[in-house]
């Protein structure tokens, strides 16, 4: 049986959340990870786990106790956030003095340690993404990183619980959805930074991002913290919109420490089964996702929506076709349907709904499976021309023809007799 993990940033993701959602799937137990402290020599840290509700739903929240998080005995923790000031999943201040920790120091100890093998080389190669990421933003040297908040033990613990957790389930595939940052402002040890702060937003370079909730109203929020994108990125994971297919096996959610009320503060995991044998088979074409929006249309002339659809396909949308039907009270109307890209259907979108007569639209996604394309010219008794030239992705070339406006050229040269 294949095995395919499911990684779902519901709030956002960190640490200490993605850890205890193992927990709560039953993956792994509270009593492996109250262990690998020690395995660190971290004399005197704990691991609690307690079970929390998030939004009427039972989750596990996951904290490391008995940390000095990074700071030497005698300097003291950070102050209060300002009043009004929004917290964040990770605290993110520190006072001056503040302990630093160097990237080679925290990579010693982690591969002296007593940790399996496959443990500490997750746990370093973590850590390698955070270090580089920390180097990039402050324009500093590898080799001279020094981590504040994730330099801290708490936070080194936390790679290593996560690390810990995907080596026990060892899934054959990974998936996941796109990151939540999170928004506005969060106070820094320099001050404050936007969201993402710098080390996240490098972290984030190549993924893809979602945006807020609507439903968590805090202006200044950080999300996911850069421990956590982190670990999400160490992974490689196919980001997708939705659940892949199987049977779900395992479930379970991490808390985040806040707790936004009506929506649920969570990061979740699903460990799923199939059958490889159940797989439809593999074709030899490319494949993507295409989001198809469609208006029923009752109320605008023929001339308007012909310009809509002539502009849309300006715009960037892949395809245009209006379709006559029948709506309320017996009107005759138009369905308008168009198919985007990805990146590009919101934008489209928000266009048709401004410029067109329609009060709304329906959308969904569609997995595509398209010929491999390419072109070329050739010369022919009409002249040059160039081929469209459809073929798999094992290069067998299945059709060709000639593009249209070259077509179209040649027919108005025989018309007027060239």
């Amino acid at each position: 049986m294949s095995r395919t993990l499911y990684l779902e940033s519901v709030s956002g993701v960190a640490g200490d959340m993605f850890a205890a959602a193992f927990v709560h799937a039953g993956l792994v137990s509270s009593a492996e990870l109250a262990a690998l402290p020690a395995k660190l020599g971290f004399a005197g840290v704990r691991v609690e786990v307690r079970p929390v509700i998030r939004a009427a739903m039972s989750a596990t929240h996951l904290a490391v106790r008995g940390a000095p998080a990074g700071r030497s005995p005698e300097v003291p923790p950070p102050p209060a956030p300002d009043p009004g000031e929004e917290e964040t999943h990770l605290i993110v201040d520190a006072p001056a003095g503040h302990t630093h920790t160097r990237h080679a120091e925290i990579d010693e100890r982690i591969a002296g340690s007593d940790l399996p093998a496959g443990v500490r080389e997750r746990a370093r190669r973590i850590f390698r993404l955070l270090a580089e990421a920390e180097a990039a933003a402050h324009g500093t040297p590898l080799e001279e990183v020094a981590f504040h908040e994730v330099g801290s033990v708490d936070s080194i613990v936390d790679v290593v619980l996560a690390a810990w957790c995907l080596e026990q389930v060892k899934p054959d595939r990974i998936c996941a959805t796109p990151l939540r940052p999170g928004r506005g402002f969060v106070r820094m040890q320099h001050g404050h930074q936007p969201v993402p702060p710098p080390a996240s937003a490098r972290l984030l370079t190549d993924l893809p991002v979602a945006p807020t909730p609507a439903a968590i109203t805090r202006a200044n929020i950080e999300l996911s913290t850069p421990t956590g994108i982190a670990i999400v990125k160490s992974l490689a994971p196919e980001f997708v919109r939705e659940m892949p297919a199987g049977t779900v096996r395992a479930q379970g959610m991490g808390a985040g420490t806040l707790d936004f009320g009506e929506f649920p503060n969570v990061f979740r995991v699903t460990l799923l089964e199939a059958d490889p044998s159940d797989a439809a088979p593999a074709l030899p074409y490319e494949t993507d996702q295409v989001v198809e929006v469609a208006a029923n249309i009752d109320d605008d002339t023929g001339e308007h929506l012909a310009w809509i659809t002539q502009r849309l396909l300006a715009l960037g949308a892949l395809d245009v076709w209006i379709s006559p039907g029948t709506g309320k009270k017996g009107r005759p109307l138009h369905c308008l349907q168009f198919l985007a890209a990805e990146p590009d259907w919101a934008r489209l979108a928000d266009w048709f709904l401004r410029h067109s007569t329609s009060f709304g639209i329906r959308h969904r996604r569609w997995d595509r499976l398209k010929l491999a394309r390419r072109f070329e010219s050739r010369e022919t008794p009409a002249g040059p021309l160039t081929f469209k030239i459809g073929l798999t992705t094992t290069g067998e070339v299945l059709k060709e023809k000639p593009e249209f406006e070259e077509q179209r050229r040649h027919w108005e040269r025989e018309e007027q007799g060239g």
